[in-house]
Formats: C-alpha cells, sequence, structure tokens
C-alpha cells in the first residue's frame, strides 16, 4: 500500500503537468468553435439556405407576376406597403419573392460549381504530386494556360458557341475557372506526402498508385480541401452573379441576383432599392461563406 501510495504521489505532478498542457488546447478549440465571426458565417449560410428551399413555399408570390399599377413601389421602411415589403421592380414584379427565387439559383451553381472543380483539381493535382514527371508537368501546364485566360473570355466564347446563355453554360464555365485552385494547393500537399511513412508502408505491401491516392493521400487532405471548397462557393455565386450581370449567365427568364442588379441600374437615381437589395443579398452571401471558410480553417489547423 505504502508503495503504490508512493508511486501515486510521483505521478500525480505528471498528471498535472499534462493536464495543464492539454488544457489550452481543449480551451483553444472551444474558443475557435465559439468565434464570433465564425458562428455569423455559419448563421448566414444557413439562412441561406433556408431561403433556398422553403422560402418560395412562404413567401406564395410569383416573381415573374407584373403589376404595371405597383410599379417601383418602396419598401415598407420607405413608405410602402406590405403587399411588397421590399418594393418592386420597373415591371410591377415584387422584389422579395425574387431575391428568394435568386438564392435558390446563386447556390445551385455555387455548389454544383464547386463540386465539379473540386473533383477535377483535387484528383488533378493529387496526380500531378504524387506521379510527378509528364503528369506533373502536363497539369501545371493546362493550370498556367487556364491562368491566362480571363473567365469572361472563356464565358463570351462559350454563349457564342452554343448560341445563348443557359445554367449549364453557367456552371461549365465556373468549374473551368475553378479548378486550379484546387490542383495546385492538392498537388502541394501531396509533394509534401509522397514521402510519408505511412504512404511508404503502403507502396511496400504492393498498394497500387490510385489506391494510395484514393485510400490514403486525400484523407489527410480533407481539411484544406474543406476550406478551399467554402471560400469557392462563395466566389462562384459572385461570378455567376458577374455573368448574369453582363447578359451572359442564366438566361432572362431565370431570375438571378446579377440580372437584379442589372435591371436596377436603370432606375437606380429613383428606385434605389431595385439594384441595391439584390447586391446586399450578393454581399452577405460572399462574407457569410468566406468567414465560414476561415472558421473551418482555424479549426481544422488549430491554431
Amino acid at each position: 500500500m505504502a508503495a503504490e501510495r508512493s508511486l501515486t504521489n510521483w505521478l500525480r505532478p505528471s498528471t498535472r503537468i499534462a493536464a495543464g498542457v492539454a488544457e489550452p488546447a481543449r480551451q483553444r478549440r472551444r474558443r475557435h468553435r465559439l468565434a464570433p465571426a465564425g458562428l455569423v458565417g455559419l448563421a448566414i449560410v444557413a439562412g441561406l439556405v433556408l431561403v433556398a428551399l422553403v422560402g418560395p413555399l412562404v413567401v406564395g408570390t410569383d416573381p415573374a407576376k407584373q403589376n404595371l399599377l405597383a410599379r417601383l413601389a418602396p419598401p415598407v421602411w420607405a413608405g410602402g406597403s406590405f403587399a411588397h415589403p421590399l418594393g418592386t421592380d420597373g415591371l410591377g414584379r415584387d422584389l422579395l419573392a425574387r431575391i428568394v427565387a435568386g438564392a435558390r439559383v446563386s447556390l445551385l451553381v455555387g455548389v454544383v460549381a464547386t463540386l465539379v472543380a473540386g473533383v477535377a483539381g483535387v484528383l488533378l493535382g493529387a496526380i500531378a504530386g504524387y506521379a510527378r514527371g509528364a503528369a506533373d508537368r502536363v497539369v501545371t501546364y493546362l493550370a498556367d494556360v487556364q491562368l491566362a485566360v480571363p473567365f469572361v473570355v472563356f464565358a463570351i466564347a462559350l454563349v457564342a458557341v452554343t448560341n445563348g446563355a443557359s445554367l449549364t453554360n453557367v456552371i461549365l464555365v465556373l468549374a473551368f475557372t475553378g479548378w486550379v485552385g484546387y490542383a495546385r494547393i492538392v498537388r502541394l500537399q501531396a509533394l509534401s506526402l509522397r514521402t510519408a511513412p505511412f504512404i511508404e508502408a503502403a507502396r511496400v505491401i504492393g498498394a497500387s498508385r490510385s489506391r494510395i491516392i484514393l485510400r490514403h493521400l486525400l484523407p489527410n487532405m480533407a481539411g484544406p480541401i474543406l476550406v478551399v471548397a467554402s471560400q469557392q462557393v462563395a466566389a462562384m455565386i459572385l461570378f455567376e452573379a458577374a455573368l448574369s450581370y453582363l447578359g451572359l449567365g442564366v438566361p432572362d427568364t431565370t431570375v438571378t441576383w446579377g440580372s437584379m442588379v442589372a435591371q436596377g441600374q436603370e432606375v437606380l437615381m429613383t428606385a434605389w432599392w431595385v439594384a441595391t437589395l439584390p447586391g446586399i443579398a450578393i454581399a452577405l452571401t460572399v462574407l457569410g461563406f468566406n468567414l465560414l471558410g476561415d472558421w473551418l480553417g482555424d479549426i481544422l489547423a488549430g491554431r
């Protein structure tokens, strides 16, 4: 018993030291999880998803319905009526219904384009970084060529070839311009991990190159990929709005925030809300995804 007590007393300071070392790490993780900026970003993104999913059912107004007698009606806080809480545009269409409908298009384009670009960029970057040699040179060359071509130029060319704008064309343009960011980050990660002990062990036991990439490399890059993806969604939404503003996005019959801003600039001096309110929706969405991406980066990095 005395020996046990002696051993217990000898271990107790070490336990306190270990607890003292571990406690700041737990506090740091808790601080990151409760970071105000991250929670704000999460709330904005969650609100956007909620609006896109159930917003049209709650609003119940057709975003394409015109009422010329109520054209350019101001929002409620500027003297308008609750029949059109956010006012109307130049054709008397309800701005609240159109902003809600535009959220669906923005979220759809942002998520799908990010997924397509992410799959292509991650696979190409992993192959280039792990295989090296000719594969690395080809992927690096393609990335350099893509970076030399502005996405607007590619969008104009694609619209000219396909004789019109469409949702598929927008996604293709954004995916084509977005894969490079993933590829460059994943390539650098693969270069540093290809000589790691667990990769060498997998190679020694005879694992194929594709198995090593898919089962060992990519799971260890999930953190950086997730952070890039969350921020890429914001960039895709912003680019979609820019293309729609230029008339290179989805057809005119589809409601988008970018096209609403373009239509509202004609009456900006007399009806500022027509262009300003969808512009605020774009800014808040981009801010939310960027804050969410920074928050995830801090949590996964443990800074």
